[in-house]
């Protein structure tokens, strides 16, 4: 898994390095760009949320839940700047995986004759993007920026009873839904450039089991190369 911490000091890195890196030139006023980032996807979901989802959909009392919803995500993209305020972008990103384990501690039949038993789930999402970008220059070499797009997600869920063999639950869905972001961007050099982002990808999951999609939120660190 991938960590929060470190993320203040590298903006106060990239805040430094601004001052002092990239020529003017290197601000290019129409360019091809292509990058690639890694970092950590967060779901917003609680365990409290599952165990109600268990009890409204198949009348099952579920105890003790346990839910990971973070995980390592990363993306890579294409991307057209056409000044030194507006871009587009398209890419691949992938979430990671979400997973919880729980107790069921109560069912109708036929699964009645086996409680307790546990259950282990997993979901994981990942698709393709279009988003266009606004930058707002700090300095010659160093802008914030704002995004928002469109995500053709895919999002997989399966259920399994550990021990048996048996999977419960195995589903998947295809939709598109909004996702938007903010960041910083630092040119290293005219063809080499670092970002900071967060972006938070809505609605991810819907449909799976007639549920509501969830939200992810997923922070990153990237390089950019320029042609």
């Amino acid at each position: 898994m991938c960590s929060r911490r470190g993320y203040p000091e590298l903006v106060v890195i990239f805040a430094v390095l601004a001052g002092t890196l990239a020529p003017a030139s290197a601000w290019a006023q129409s360019s091809w760009y292509a990058g690639a980032s890694v970092g950590q996807s967060a779901i917003d979901a609680t365990s409290g949320e599952i165990e109600q989802g268990f009890l409204i959909d198949d009348a099952f009392v579920a105890s003790g839940t346990t839910l990971d919803k973070t995980d390592t995500g990363w993306k890579a993209y294409f991307g057209y700047r056409f000044s030194r305020f507006v871009a587009a972008e398209g890419g691949y990103a992938d979430l990671g995986e979400a997973s919880f384990t729980t107790t069921i501690v109560s069912a109708p039949a036929p699964f009645g004759s086996l409680t307790p038993f546990p259950i282990h789930a997993t979901a994981t999402a990942r698709g393709v993007f279009l988003s266009g970008l606004v930058h707002l220059p700090l300095t010659e070499a160093f802008s914030l920026f704002a995004k928002a797009g469109a995500f053709r997600w895919e999002a997989k869920f399966t259920e399994r009873i550990p021990g048996t063999g048996i999977t419960r639950v195995s589903r998947s869905e295809r939709k598109t839904d909004p996702f938007y972001g903010v960041g910083l961007q630092l040119q290293l050099s005219s063809l080499v450039g670092g970002r900071l982002e967060w972006e938070r990808f809505k609605d991810v999951g819907e449909g799976i089991g007639g549920r509501e999609g969830r939200d992810i939120d997923f922070v990153s660190a990237g390089i950019v190369f320029q042609f």
